[in-house]
């Protein structure tokens, strides 16, 4: 689970953060594979990078294919953590969902950070009972109603982390495809569109082309 940053507010990652080299990446350019050794964790400094589970078709001489997507990091949010454990395989595949910026952090230093800042391990701590609670979440069984508590839990989530007041509602500016909420949620594409074109009606939901904005959550958390 990707945690979020200010680095600013904590001297000693911000020093980590200043020594690194920021790298350009285009849309679908792929930072780091699954099973690749690890030395470096990575801050989104603008766009977003998705994380997708690697698709073992079974046979050796087929072309890879895309795996589903399992996260996404989004700005001021730091993934890439197996490399606090230098040469850790990675577990997942990270590329870009968008023209995306990125700072390359050594994995030593970060992690003393890590370890000597109440500040930067609070956040990770944080990261860690979100992604427990997400996890909870997507548990529920395919019973009448399931999908609906897994989609609505998703953009809860997604709103915590990258959300942004406005107006009356939070806007998720990420750009969220149908086929990405339905990775995120272990659902149909056709379910989820149905969900959101109902979320929409009941006015829970917008979608304006630039983000989603969530105007009632209770509904979304089937309060």
């Amino acid at each position: 689970m990707p945690f979020k940053v200010v680095p600013r507010r904590d001297r000693k990652l911000y020093r980590v953060v200043k020594r690194g080299e920021t790298r350009t990446l285009e849309r679908g350019k792929v930072l780091y594979g699954a099973g690749d050794p690890s030395q470096h964790l990575f801050l989104v400094r603008s766009g977003h990078l998705r994380l997708e589970v690697p698709e073992d078709s079974g046979d050796p001489g087929a072309e890879a294919q895309a795996g589903r997507t399992a996260d996404i990091v989004g700005p001021w949010e730091i993934c890439g953590e197996e490399a606090l454990v230098p040469e850790t395989p990675r577990r997942l595949t990270a590329l870009a969902g968008e023209p995306t910026q990125v700072t390359v952090l050594d994995g030593l230093h970060t992690k003393r950070a890590l370890q000597t800042s109440q500040t930067t391990l609070e956040a990770f701590l944080r990261a860690k009972e979100a992604e427990l609670t997400l996890a909870r979440a997507l548990s529920v069984s395919r019973r009448p109603g399931g999908a609906g508590a897994r989609l609505g839990a998703v953009l809860l989530h997604l709103s915590d982390r990258h959300g942004k007041l406005e107006g009356r509602g939070t806007r998720v500016g990420i750009p969220l495809t149908h086929q990405l909420l339905a990775d995120l949620s272990a659902s149909h594409r056709s379910t989820v569109t149905t969900l959101l074109n109902d979320w929409i009606y009941q006015g829970a939901l917008e979608d304006d082309g630039e983000g989603i904005l969530i105007r009632k959550a209770g509904v979304l958390a089937g309060i």
